[in-house]
């Protein structure tokens, strides 16, 4: 067996050292949230995480099927600032299986809700597909969706530049209830 091949990939940005960022976050609500059949999976999640004070949180999916979804896969650009970005939005109308999905729930610099969520899925035809979900376009099928979610009353994730990689990033904050960084 020939061992993988991997490459360097060096961004253009200057090297942000270290690359893991963390913070002590604490008040967690653990949630279990089920989207009822036909409803918007974005418009759903604001509306059952708005009883609630975040910062923001994390989740996953657990069951259910969804239709009218729209995703992006990451490509190869000719910008040679940003090599690498979201391609244009694939849209698939059938009814899909979802097999995974991490969603980080944050925040915008004005303190809007940021849904951010990568998920894979099958379709009827068992093909495998994937990559950044758009939830405010995706909407629950026959099967209801049923997502874990663990939110971050005193912190979570702001929105921000990224000097290295050249995108504009989630990033852990420490803060107070209804603090905005």
């Amino acid at each position: 067996m020939k061992p993988a091949l991997s490459r360097i990939y060096r961004h253009a940005g200057a090297p942000t050292l270290p690359r893991v960022e963390d913070c002590v976050l604490s008040g967690q609500h653990e949630l279990r949230v089920t989207i009822r059949s036909g409803a918007n999976l974005g418009e759903s999640l604001r509306a059952a995480l708005s009883r609630y004070t975040y910062g923001g949180g994390v989740g996953r999916f657990c069951a259910g099927t969804a239709r009218g979804l729209r995703y992006h896969m990451i490509e190869t650009t000719a910008d040679a600032e940003r090599p690498f970005g979201y391609g244009a939005p694939v849209d698939e109308t059938r009814e899909v299986d979802l097999i995974g999905g991490a969603i980080t729930i944050g925040r915008t610099a004005d303190g809007a809700t940021l849904l951010h969520c990568h998920a894979g899925f099958s379709d009827p035809g068992g093909d495998l597909h994937g990559g950044h979900l758009i939830l405010d376009h995706t909407w629950a099928g026959d099967e209801p969706v049923v997502i874990r979610l663990c939110l971050f009353e005193h912190g979570g994730y702001v929105t921000g530049d990224d000097e290295e990689t050249r995108f504009h990033l989630l990033r852990p904050a420490a803060m107070r209830p209804g603090e905005h960084s």
